[in-house]
């Protein structure tokens, strides 16, 4: 239950420790893309993970046959994904379009109820930034959901006396430590990850069949990321992914 910190002048590692993780993402597979290396790491290490999704990936796909049942569909395979990284606890908000999330009321609401349900140490989730460098990273679900992230973290998860509603409900206050934004403009944070951490990472992408016409390439090019991350991992790290951690407390 431990994250391997880098001090880059030293190349010393400080151990963090993580009892409760939770991924608040936008679709079906972001969790998974971005960030499925770490989310098997820190299973691996004896954390309780669980994913929220806000959309069920309604709007998905690369064919127009079967988009009927497309949500069905994704959750199905999302959830077959989060057991390819040892992840069964696995929810969804129900009522929030694909593609509209930016326009949701009450996401933040629902987001701070899943911090006090789940009192996560550390969140994982999308950056609330645009970044020119990723066209993939921006879109408006992604960065919907990690200004939702950002205002429900700090302060009103935490605070007692905003969302007494969900106080009177038994969801008592919570303070996350620290959140990491994958897709973020700017890197402060890589982390390491094992040669069987990424291969459950790419056993969980390669459960989102809908989303992806050429598993073999995704495959390919995730795995040339993992390397490529691992340029400012810690010495000996041959695989890593890259977040920017705000450290909330």
């Amino acid at each position: 239950m431990y994250r391997r910190e880098d001090n880059r002048a030293t190349r010393k590692e400080t151990i963090v420790e993580y009892e409760r993780v939770l991924g608040i993402y936008a679709h079906p597979d972001d969790a998974d893309v971005g960030a499925g290396a770490t989310l098997a790491r820190l299973v691996r290490e004896g954390a309780d993970v669980a994913l929220l999704v806000v959309t069920a990936g309604d709007a998905g796909g690369f064919t127009a046959e079967g988009q009927e049942r497309m949500a069905e569909r994704r959750r199905a395979e999302q959830r077959a994904a989060a057991a390819h990284l040892g992840i069964s606890d696995v929810s969804f908000l129900s009522g929030i379009a694909d593609g509209h999330v930016r326009e949701a009321t009450g996401l933040v609401r629902e987001i701070v109820a899943a911090i006090r349900r789940h009192a996560p140490d550390l969140i994982l989730t999308t950056s609330p930034e645009y970044n020119f460098a990723s066209t993939a990273a921006n879109h408006p679900d992604h960065r919907a959901v990690g200004h939702a992230v950002v205002e429900a973290a700090y302060p009103a998860a935490g605070n007692p006396f905003d969302y007494r509603d969900l106080l009177a409900q038994g969801l008592e206050p919570h303070d996350p430590s620290e959140v990491w934004f994958q897709g973020h403009r700017e890197i402060n944070h890589v982390s390491p990850v094992t040669q069987g951490d990424l291969d459950r990472k790419i056993a969980a992408v390669r459960s989102h069949v809908s989303q992806f016409p050429d598993l073999d390439r995704m495959e390919r090019l995730l795995r040339e990321a993992a390397v490529r991350d691992a340029a400012g991992a810690p010495e000996g790290a041959e695989f890593a992914e890259c977040f920017f951690r705000w450290q909330v407390r």
